[in-house]
């Protein structure tokens, strides 16, 4: 009777670091950067805006007063030569931006450096499986700060 319960517990701990180890989320911008290029393609899965979702499940939800997104990119890549590489909806020539590490998180901005507006992937926000990737801006709703998010799930 002891040793079923001392199995059974050691069977339990391991299960659960397991599962614990495989969901975590990346712990550095370098670590982050290595499970981005991983993948060789993420497929959005939600967007929010100002926390509010406004596009889940390959369906935009209306929201009462709230920004509207018509076009936003369906599958990007994270590619080691720092190429971001995104395809928009019911477009197929990619749109193309530039990822770097910096000593916070990972900035995704314009190929060519002269924007101003970049986005933003903290570490914690990157799994193995998915990513969020974040920015803030007044261009959607001027002069108010919009927030929005995208998040990602690895293609299978």
């Amino acid at each position: 009777m002891y040793f079923r319960r001392t199995f059974f517990f050691i069977l339990t701990f391991f299960a659960s670091a397991l599962t614990i180890s495989c969901d975590r989320t990346a712990g550095t911008p370098q670590e982050a950067a290595e499970l981005l290029t991983a993948a060789p393609q993420w497929k959005i899965e939600e967007i929010s805006v100002n926390d509010a979702v406004t596009f889940k499940d390959g369906k935009m939800t209306q929201q009462f007063g709230g920004i509207d997104f018509q076009r936003y990119m369906e599958t990007v890549q994270v590619k080691k030569d720092g190429v971001f590489s995104g395809v928009f909806k019911g477009e197929t020539a990619p749109f193309l931006l530039k990822w770097q590490i910096s000593d916070q998180n990972i900035t995704i901005g314009a190929a060519d450096g002269a924007s101003k507006g970049e986005w933003s992937v903290r570490p914690d926000d990157v799994r193995k499986d998915s990513f969020i990737m974040k920015t803030q801006s007044t261009a959607y709703d001027y002069p108010r700060m919009t927030t929005i998010a995208l998040k990602f799930k690895a293609a299978q």
